[in-house]
């Protein structure tokens, strides 16, 4: 009976050893398992976070190329009408010059306001005489 009882603490102890074993080895599979799981959901977090630093990033450049665009298009106005604005500066600078002469306003006044000097008369001639002909012949 000695031995059966040896024989039989013998096999408990062997298939012990083996379920410790077998019990490891499950244990060692749920932490790959775990961590394999923990890795994914790390790369998931990550790809989301990298999606959403990404889509920002081209939603702002395309709103700076828009506002660039027009920022552009304002400053080729404002340039066009600061080229205007020189011009009539200039245009205005020659006026002042011409009325500064005596010469010319005298010119202007005769021209403009029918006046004359002493002794001077001053015949009035219709611009448009070669227009009214043209339109004189073609209406007969």
């Amino acid at each position: 009976m000695n031995n059966r009882n040896k024989k039989a603490s013998g096999e408990n102890s062997v298939a012990a050893i083996r379920r410790e074993y077998i019990e490891s080895m499950e244990r060692q599979e749920k932490k790959k398992r775990a961590m394999k799981i923990r890795l994914y959901r790390r790369l998931a977090l990550f790809a989301i976070a990298f999606v959403l630093v990404m889509g920002s990033l081209i939603f702002t450049l395309i709103n700076q190329k828009k506002t660039l665009a027009i920022k552009e298009q304002k400053k080729i106005e404002l340039t066009q009408k600061l080229s205007d604005a020189q011009d009539q500066q200039e245009e205005l600078e020659i006026q002042i010059s011409k009325l500064n002469d005596d010469n010319y306003i005298a010119k202007l006044a005769r021209k403009e306001l029918f006046l004359s000097e002493k002794g001077e008369i001053i015949f009035s001639i219709p611009e448009n005489t070669e227009k009214d002909e043209k339109n004189g012949k073609s209406k007969e």
